[in-house]
């Protein structure tokens, strides 16, 4: 029997040929990062003060629309600039001697190629891209280095290109009365053509021709492929460990019903919890069999009602009866609140909620809130709410049954029907299979779950 990885519903089984996966994406590489000679610990030089990143930091990997910190990468060109007012006559006030400052700041805003810079913050405000000088250097693999970085170099510093980074140089930016660096935030758009400009394995896998929304949004499919298959931040498989068929038809799925996200992978995860965030966007589900790795949705048609009144389960599993199970009620949330960042908000975080009226006044409120920065809009956010708590308002029941050679049709993601005298409880209904595990005696025991 093949071995099988599946990732379904927050359950992550063991991964098998794949040691990439249990990489630590979006680190930041020291050799990234060259500050000022004249530096202390406090990230100031002459007079300027600045919030220097740690080494490791995380450099996020964005996908849509979305709004990024950024890393800092490089500070310099600091001047003090004297403006004389002129005195007053007659013994009136003086005007004095205005003091302000400017310096130019590099910063990372993402791996991979982005395709454009449409807003930007200081300190939480607005401001206006065109009343500013600044580079935007896309993320492009033969990128040069910055000009006006070249020219304001410390001693000992080297000019470093930044190839494959996204970053903004702010040249001789305004500080006003302040010595202090502001908190910049940025709006950064990464499209499906940027995507398939640096992973050509999105176009061989058909997964090109998903274009996202009109407001900036992806599908989340092809987020997923892209970062399976990218050689830099991702996994690094190539489109023949990929199902090509199945994705399709997922990406069409998500087409269809209108779910789009803007996903950012900005916290330094293993490659499977970075796949089970991005999966929670349609309620993927991943399975790796026969040598390839297979997407799915909950909304799969069952594949068949299995019969188990005609398989003779006594003679295979030497009388070993089924196993059916439930979990404890009490234990459900029936409140699902979803954090989702609202687009027309400036990005601020958002909550949107979906509850079981009559279950909470049965036994009062079990609240369960799920962070999804992804989701930009409301409307999307209520989609997913509502979702999750149709499925976990009741705890399904879970059934592990024995199967001769047939079992071997199977494979984890399965949905399948059930029905016989030993499970009445489950007539007609649909089992999502999550695990399979082949005996000694050519009989297979399949692990299955309700689905709603």
């Amino acid at each position: 029997m093949q071995p099988v990885v599946t990732i379904l519903g927050g359950v992550i089984g063991g991964m098998f040929g794949q040691p990439k996966v249990g990489l630590t994406v979006g680190a930041l590489a020291a050799g990234w990062l060259f500050p000022p000679a004249a530096e202390d610990n406090r990230g100031e030089v002459a007079g300027l003060s600045v919030t220097v990143p740690q080494k490791g930091q995380v450099l996020p990997v964005i996908y849509g629309k979305t709004r990024v910190t950024g890393t800092v990468i490089w500070y310099g060109n600091f001047e003090k600039h004297e403006t004389d007012e002129g005195g007053g006559s007659g013994g009136g006030k003086g005007g004095g001697t205005v003091i302000t400052y400017s310096a130019g700041f590099a910063i990372a805003l993402g791996e991979g190629r982005m395709g454009t810079l449409s807003a930007m913050w200081a300190n939480g405000d607005p401001v206006a891209l065109g009343g500013i000088a600044y580079s935007f250097y896309p993320g492009l693999p033969g990128a040069a280095p910055d000009p006006y970085i070249a020219a304001h170099l410390g001693v000992g510093q080297q000019n470093l290109a930044y190839r494959h980074i996204c970053y903004i140089v702010l040249q001789a930016y305004s500080l006003g009365y302040s010595t202090a660096m502001p908190n910049f935030t940025f709006e950064v758009t990464r499209t499906t053509a940027d995507l398939v400009a640096g992973n050509a394995d999105l176009t061989t896998l058909g997964l090109n021709v998903f274009v996202g929304d009109a407001n900036g949004d992806l599908n989340p499919v092809v987020c997923l492929a892209d970062f399976l298959t990218h050689d830099r931040y991702g996994l690094g498989l190539s489109a023949a460990d990929v199902d090509a068929p199945s994705w399709v038809e997922q990406a069409t799925y998500c087409a269809t019903h209108a779910l789009y996200a803007s996903p950012i992978m900005d916290s330094a995860g293993s490659g499977l919890n970075h796949i089970e965030h991005l999966l929670s966007y349609f309620d993927g589900i991943l399975i790796y069999s026969e040598g390839v790795f297979k997407l799915r949705t909950r909304r799969s048609p069952a594949r068949e009602m299995l019969d188990y009144t005609v398989i003779d389960w006594r003679d295979w599993l030497e009388g070993a009866a089924p196993r059916l199970s439930r979990g404890d009620d009490r234990t459900m949330p029936n409140t699902i609140a979803v954090e989702y960042r609202a687009r027309t908000n400036a990005y601020n975080q958002g909550v949107v909620e979906r509850s079981d009226d009559w279950d909470v006044g049965l036994r009062g409120q079990y609240r369960q809130q799920i962070s999804l920065p992804g989701v930009t809009t409301a409307a999307m956010a209520d989609k997913v709410a509502a979702k999750l708590l149709w499925s976990r308002v009741v705890p399904p029941f879970s059934v592990e049954l024995g199967i001769g050679p047939q079992g071997a049709w199977y494979e984890p993601g399965d949905l399948i029907g059930i029905k016989g005298s030993e499970f009445y409880a489950l007539e007609n209904a649909k089992l999502r299979i999550v695990a399979i595990r082949e005996e000694s005696n050519r009989s297979y025991t399949i692990t299955a779950v309700e689905e709603r």
